[in-house]
């Protein structure tokens, strides 16, 4: 079990909780400088600890709740009397909430985009079935077929197998997602989100069209760009909606004050192995930010087209990385925690003295 192991810094002695889980032994230290080079060691324990990163199935309900160090972090929902499962509340530094409450618990400002529930993933013509919005003819349906999860000392995580379907249930595009929630301390919640689509009913054609995000978030009202106090801003440095929407980034971040609780935000990052990297952001000043590769006629004014068909039995992955924050794109060094995604450390076993 992954919360059975830990590694200690050789010099320091200090102990950081590991996951072991498909191959893979990934620990967290608290930093780490460029160039720098650190020596750990691998301790087995007698018995279990407490898992750092606790994923907890609730009883009465579809739904995986995430508590990282003894804190609520979020509840990942998956009733298929949904029409797509999602992620609510998400809880940054303090318990404040920092996605929108509504439709899932009580509206605060607004109630437009019923579809935009917290944290999740959609896209809006996949063989012309609308798996973004939720009301019109032509929407269709995420259908969970089965969620699983498990806890960890460096990360807890949830994974999903997934169809989407079109208004009559019929199957269109086969799609897992795998979540990874992160032992790290409560101003920098890290998630790392990879969702692959697989085209097991036929050719899936990903038309051109801006209504999507394969990772997708809808900001608390308070935090708006408008009628808020939300700031939008990505990897270039530009700011605000009218610079940022439909332009390619490799991450974007959406910050601003909550009251009584500061500065809080979020960045999504998007993985340089990705499909056309840097992606686009459906990045709006009502809150909405979602990362999307394929409306390419909208974001360039039709200069370019965005279509892009998945043959029959192909398949592609996308990787992100969530990064909840509290301070603003500065203060919590946004660029610099995207450096350390797309450049991880490198780790290597040396031979035992």
């Amino acid at each position: 079990e992954g919360h059975c192991v830990a590694v200690a810094d050789v010099k320091s002695g200090k102990e950081y909780p590991a996951t072991v889980r498909n191959g893979e032994f990934v620990f967290v230290v608290d930093s780490a400088a460029p160039g720098e080079v650190r020596d750990f060691v691998v301790k087995v324990k007698d018995a279990p600890a407490a898992a750092a990163v606790e994923i907890v199935k609730q009883d009465a309900a579809d739904a995986f709740d995430v508590v990282i160090a003894g804190t609520p972090f979020t509840t990942y929902t998956y009733s298929n009397d949904n029409r797509k499962p999602y992620l609510w509340p998400v809880l940054a530094e303090g318990g404040v909430h920092v996605t929108r409450d509504w439709p899932m618990g009580e509206k605060v400002a607004t109630d437009d985009h019923v579809h935009q529930k917290s944290f999740w993933t959609a896209y809006g013509d996949i063989n012309g079935v609308d798996c973004w919005g939720e009301t019109g003819d032509k929407s269709g349906y995420q259908h969970s077929d089965a969620v699983a999860g498990g806890s960890g000392g460096a990360y807890g995580w949830i994974s999903a197998q997934n169809t989407w379907q079109d208004k009559d249930h019929k199957p269109v595009i086969a799609e897992s997602r795998e979540y990874r929630f992160y032992n790290t301390p409560e101003n920098m919640k890290m998630v790392d989100v990879q969702v692959t689509f697989t085209a097991a009913y036929g050719d899936a054609k990903f038309a051109d069209t801006k209504e999507g995000g394969i990772v997708s978030l809808r900001m608390h009202d308070a935090l708006r760009e408008k009628g808020g106090t939300g700031a939008i801003t990505n990897a270039e440095g530009l700011k605000g909606m009218e610079a940022c929407w439909g332009k390619p980034s490799a991450w974007c971040d959406y910050s601003g004050a909550l009251e009584g609780a500061g500065v809080r935000g979020i960045a999504v990052f998007d993985h340089p192995a990705n499909l056309r990297h840097p992606s686009c952001w459906h990045v709006r000043d009502y809150g909405l930010m979602g990362a999307n590769c394929f409306g390419l006629s909208h974001f360039t004014d039709g200069a370019e087209n965005g279509d892009f068909t998945l043959e029959n039995g192909e398949s592609m992955t996308f990787s992100y990385r969530v990064f909840v924050h509290s301070g603003n794109v500065e203060e919590a060094r946004v660029a610099d925690r995207y450096a350390d995604y797309a450049t991880p450390p490198k780790a290597v076993w040396a031979d035992a003295k």
